[in-house]
């Protein structure tokens, strides 16, 4: 009797497994390798509407943070300074997507001399057109400021056809790419 309960639950981990690895694919369907970046809108901090078709015709590194309150996500704005120059120098756009406005991020850029463009989706509708949006709740103490819901940390590098060329969405909230990974998929976009 115990050998065929241990044979069900066996079986029952498999079928869990086998659904999760399913499920995960899908979900990142909408941000895979070579399909074209989908379609989605945020708003700049004037207030006007910005499109993620409006990244045609250049190439651009995305950057999806979880906000300001989030430790992990200043510090990959900051090592991203860095960068920076590379990608404008070469005609590219650093574009930062979060739901709040990120006052400390944009203090670490105006320190690095950055021009980072902020684009916000306060309604996380381009987390969701990307399934980008994190499962678990934020900490109690941010669900005033924040919501209880954020993206999930991802960074994206799209060619000038919006085609995406590097795509790395975080298993949880400290799990960040090496920027030296993207960038070099971004400088080897002609």
């Amino acid at each position: 009797m115990k050998i065929y309960l241990a044979l069900a639950l066996l079986a029952a981990i498999i079928v869990w497994v086998i659904m999760a690895r399913r499920q995960s694919r899908a979900n990142n369907q909408a941000i895979a390798l070579g399909h074209t970046l989908p379609s989605f809108s945020c708003v700049l901090e004037d207030g006007s509407e910005v499109s993620s078709d409006s990244l045609r015709g250049g190439k651009s590194v995305l950057l999806f943070v979880r906000g300001s309150w989030c430790p992990f996500c200043s510090e990959q704005v900051q090592s991203l300074t860095d960068h920076y120059r590379k990608i404008t120098e070469e005609g590219g756009r650093l574009i930062i997507v979060t739901r709040r406005p990120l006052d400390t991020t944009k203090r670490v850029a105006e320190q690095f001399a950055v021009k980072f463009e902020f684009w916000l989706d306060s309604d996380l509708s381009a987390a969701q057109t990307l399934n980008l949006i994190d499962g678990e709740e934020i900490p109690d103490r941010f669900h005033e400021d924040f919501g209880r819901r954020t993206i999930l940390p991802t960074v994206l590098v799209t060619d000038r056809d919006n085609a995406i060329r590097y795509s790395y969405r975080s298993a949880k909230p400290s799990d960040r790419p090496d920027p030296s990974k993207f960038m070099s998929v971004f400088e080897s976009i002609a």
